[in-house]
Parts: C-alpha cells; sequence; structure tokens
C-alpha cells in the first residue's frame, strides 16, 4: 500500500485487505496509553470532523469527508497497535524497489498511451504542461505525486548511502544508484518546485547525519562529493534537455507579484499565472480572510470550500471564482473549516514527526516531516485520498518503530 498510496483505487482497495487481515490478527494487538495517544494524534483530523459535525449545512457531504480521512484512524489503529516489531530496513527496501518500478511502468505506459505528449515534449515543446499533464493521466495531481516521489527519491539515496557506508557489493551499490537516478528523473519529469528543493535539502540532511556519525571524514567527505556530482549532473542533463525548468524556476515563479489580490487585471491569468506564486498568494489572503470571518467553530468540512469560492465572487476576484481554487495551505483550510481548533489540530499533526524523528534520531523521519509540513504550506494535503494515506501509513510506522525502541516502549507500557 506505500507503493501504490499515490492511485486511489488500488490503495482503497488493499486499505480493505488491510483491515480485513489485521481483524483477523487481532491477537497480535496491545494497546497502552502511548499507543492510543499516538493513534489519537494521528486520527485528529479525523476527529475534527466527528466533533463539528453539526456545523455542515449538508450532512451527506460531511460524512463525505469524514469517509475520506477514516484511513487516519484505521491505519494506525492496527499498524501501531502491533506486538511485533515492524523491519524497518525491509519496509523501505520493499518501497523504494516497488514504487520506482511502479514509476517506471506509468512513464512507458504514457509514452505509449499518449504519445503525442511525450513526442511532444521530447521536441521541447509545451515544456510548462509536462508533469501536469502526466500526472493527470495517472487521476493524481503534479504536486501530490511530486510529494511521494521526493520521499522516494531520500529513501533511494538513504539506502545508496547505507549499502556504500556499510561497503556492500558493487552490484548492489550500482542497483542502489540505478534506483536513485530513475527516481530523480521522475521526479524532475514531474517537474514541481517544492519537491524538487524539497529532495535536495533531504538528499543533504542524509549526507551531514553521515558526516556527524563518521569516525572517517575523508569517507564521509567522498560519500558528499559523488553524491552532489551525480545530482548536479543529473539536474543539469535535464536542463540541457528540457530548458523551461530554468525559466519556471525564475521568471515564471515570481512573475507580476504585484497584482496579488488582482489578478483579473493580467492578461489571460489563466495560462500567464495559473500555477505562480501570485497567484497561491492571492488564494492565501482570501482564505485567511475567510478564515477570520468564521472564528471561533469554523464553517464545517462540507462549506469550508463553497465559503472560500462565495469570496471571490464577493471580492470581484473571477479568475479564482472561476477555477473554484482551494485553499492551497492546510492550515488555512482548517482553520476555514473548524475554526481556531482546526488551526491547533493542523499544528499537532504537522510537528508529530518530527518529534518522532528527534526520538530515532532518524534524518528520513525528519525529512519526512520537512516534506509534509512544507507541501502543505502551499497545498492541502488532508483533503486528498493519497496525502490523508501517505501521512497516516509512515507516521503509523514512524510511530510504531519509536515505541518498540527501549524508551518508547518503557514508556508505552505505563
Amino acid at each position: 500500500m506505500l507503493s501504490l498510496a499515490v492511485f486511489r483505487i488500488p490503495a482503497t482497495a488493499l486499505l480493505f485487505v488491510f483491515v480485513a487481515f489485521n481483524v483477523g490478527q487481532y491477537k497480535q494487538l496491545q494497546y497502552g496509553k502511548w499507543q492510543w495517544i499516538c493513534i489519537a494524534i494521528i486520527a485528529a483530523p479525523l476527529l475534527l470532523d466527528i466533533l463539528f459535525f453539526w456545523n455542515n449545512t449538508d450532512w451527506l457531504e460531511g460524512i463525505k469527508h469524514g469517509e475520506k480521512r477514516l484511513a487516519l484512524f484505521l491505519v494506525p489503529l492496527f499498524l501501531i497497535g502491533r506486538k511485533p516489531a515492524i523491519r524497518w530496513l525491509y519496509i523501505l527496501r520493499g518501497y523504494s524497489l516497488i514504487f520506482t518500478l511502479v514509476l517506471i511502468g506509468c512513464l512507458g505506459w504514457f509514452a505509449l498511451a499518449k504519445s503525442e505528449f511525450f513526442v511532444k515534449y521530447l521536441a521541447g515543446r509545451e515544456l510548462w504542461e509536462m508533469g501536469y499533464v502526466f500526472a493527470k493521466s495517472l487521476r493524481s495531481h503534479a504536486p501530490a505525486l511530486n510529494l511521494h516521489i521526493a520521499f522516494l527519491v531520500v529513501v533511494n539515496f538513504f539506502l545508496l548511502a547505507q549499502a556504500y557506508w556499510k561497503k556492500h557489493k558493487a552490484l548492489l551499490i550500482g542497483g542502489r544508484l540505478l534506483l536513485f537516478v530513475v527516481s530523480a528523473f521522475m521526479l524532475l519529469f514531474v517537474n514541481t518546485r517544492l519537491a524538487i528543493v524539497n529532495a535536495l535539502l533531504g538528499i543533504l540532511l542524509i549526507l551531514v547525519f553521515y558526516l556527524w556519525k563518521a569516525s572517517s571524514s575523508r569517507k564521509a567527505l567522498n560519500l558528499a562529493f559523488i553524491s552532489l556530482a551525480i545530482c548536479a549532473g543529473l539536474f543539469f542533463a535535464f536542463a540541457k534537455a528540457f530548458p523551461h525548468i530554468l525559466e519556471k524556476y525564475s521568471t515564471v515563479t515570481f512573475a507580476h507579484m504585484d497584482k496579488v489580490g488582482r489578478l483579473d487585471e493580467i492578461d489571460r491569468p489563466e495560462v500567464t499565472v495559473y500555477n505562480a506564486l501570485v497567484t497561491r498568494v492571492s488564494i492565501w489572503k482570501s482564505a485567511s480572510e475567510v478564515a477570520r470571518n468564521n472564528l471561533p467553530w469554523g464553517t464545517g468540512a462540507a462549506d469550508g470550500k463553497e465559503a472560500l469560492n462565495q469570496y471571490y465572487e464577493d471580492s470581484n476576484q473571477q479568475f479564482l471564482a472561476t477555477y473554484d481554487f482551494p485553499a492551497h495551505n492546510q492550515f488555512l483550510d482548517f482553520s476555514i473549516k473548524f475554526g481556531f481548533l482546526g488551526l491547533m489540530v493542523a499544528l499537532l499533526f504537522m510537528s508529530f514527526p518530527a518529534y518522532l524523528g528527534i526520538q530515532l534520531r532518524d534524518p528520513l523521519v525528519l525529512f519526512f516531516f520537512w516534506n509534509f509540513l512544507t507541501a502543505n504550506l502551499v497545498d492541502d494535503f488532508l483533503i486528498r485520498f493519497d496525502g490523508i494515506v501517505f501521512s497516516a501509513l509512515w507516521m503509523s510506522l514512524f510511530a510504531h518503530r519509536w515505541l518498540h525502541q527501549s524508551g518508547g516502549r518503557a514508556r508505552s507500557t505505563v
């Protein structure tokens, strides 16, 4: 399920299988004080849906919102409550291999089924739409897809660095290098700015971790030099083949910043600034006003998006109203729907992986925290099934691992 979380239909089917299997293995479950605390933190967004259900105008829509977030309770309930320790490296290696192979298969399918787009991109035309068309062909959204791929890239790099550090056989190191390069290529192909920057920061975090633990600084510096050379070479080769990436990261991103809240003054904003920073800032400005106007209880989960779109209409922002943009920030989204308590729950939920990462002293967990936090500052992934399952699975695995370490295990039996 970890490797298919980005695809709603297979992930939903696997979630049912996961629940059924664990119900059948109920004797393997055990709960203590700290297990329930971890489960409650991860399930907190679902608890908001239940607590504020009365605030929905349409109760059926309120049920649909809660049903989507049900995984935030079911996944930690069965993963965190498992008595046997989970084989962490086994899971990482399986995830690394399967998800990378799935992405290769998706790219191959795209090249065949959408050959007109693929040939156009290879010829260097309409490169601005490349990642979005690819993600849409998979019934996904480019930033959501690249949230998953950025984490995969850093997992692949972590396993590559570990194989090099432990002096594994050259064939194994070569395999790890291939998986890393392929996943990094897919990250660049989907080409969302924040995910690429985050993946680079994640790689640097892994390198700092190995430099910190190194008994031989020369070995660590060699790892750093080789890794950065590979990343730089891959990026410049991709930029050479697809030069739009340089334009996207410079002029396109920061264009028209003087038009915040006045996007309709821009000629053809749907073409010029649809994915630009000025559009996000305009949305955030509007969303913050809606949140402030609906304190302290919010609008209810079912009415949040409608309230925001009504504000676009009332403030004569027709471009934003036409495309019905959501809040594009999970903190603002929860503030609109659930008021002040929604903001507090978002802060608790987003910061929980940071606590686990510090306790585990694990750079991958800390990167997950940073990757998911920053992604939710510019988007709202707890309204998407793939974002919900992604966070529920990994956070539950991190919590389970912490509880099975000596300190966490001792506290969990209090």
